[in-house]
């Protein structure tokens, strides 16, 4: 079985990581939500109704495309699903959050490419990075106490299950209960036509 993710992790309420995304990511307007989806395939109806995909080539102010994250509560974290990939792998931004939230982990796993990612961001900096490019391994900083008994130098899907479990993250298969789910869809006001 594949996999196929985006995910942050923050140490927070929803609500309250809803109010630190809009700081976080001022170029991000909400522009409608909702929550109490009655079963799984109404969480992925809303989405797929909600989103329009425009390519950064064909972006324009007034066809700006929206994207559609999903945020469950799992204990004490946060869960923001994306599987664009796009804001798991935001830095910049992920460090800020870090300022607002404390710890905030990102996770990317693509198995169709062999790609699997792993950051923790502490206090507005990254203090660990473990990144798997098809069998090519980078890290960087310190192991953290929860990488204790994984193999970290072989990082990839079994490995991501593992370290989820270690920070008390629930597995793969409940991100997608409706139970708890809030859905956001956003309108990205970055000016592509002048990158």
């Amino acid at each position: 079985m594949g996999m196929h993710i985006g995910l942050i992790a923050a140490k927070s309420s929803v609500a309250e990581f809803l109010k630190a995304f809009s700081q976080v990511f001022p170029h991000l307007e909400i522009v409608d939500a909702a929550g109490d989806f009655p079963d799984t395939d109404s969480i992925w109806e809303w989405k797929d109704t909600h989103e329009e995909f425009v390519s950064a080539s064909a972006w324009r102010k007034d066809n700006p495309g929206k994207t559609v994250y999903l945020l469950w509560q799992d204990g004490p974290w946060t869960l923001l699903f994306d599987p664009t990939y796009v804001l798991p792998a935001s830095d910049k931004e992920l460090a800020v959050l870090s300022n607002e939230m404390g710890p905030v982990l990102s996770f990317v796993v693509e198995s169709a490419g062999g790609c699997a990612c792993f950051w923790c961001f502490e206090k507005g900096e990254l203090c660990r990075e473990v990144i798997n490019n098809n069998t090519e391994m980078q890290q960087q900083g310190a192991p953290l106490p929860e990488e204790a008994g994984i193999d970290m130098d072989q990082y990839y899907m079994d490995e991501t299950e593992a370290l989820w479990s270690a920070f008390g993250i629930s597995a793969y298969e409940s991100m997608s209960s409706p139970e708890g789910c809030q859905a956001i869809c956003v309108v990205d006001h970055t000016d592509y036509s002048n990158l």
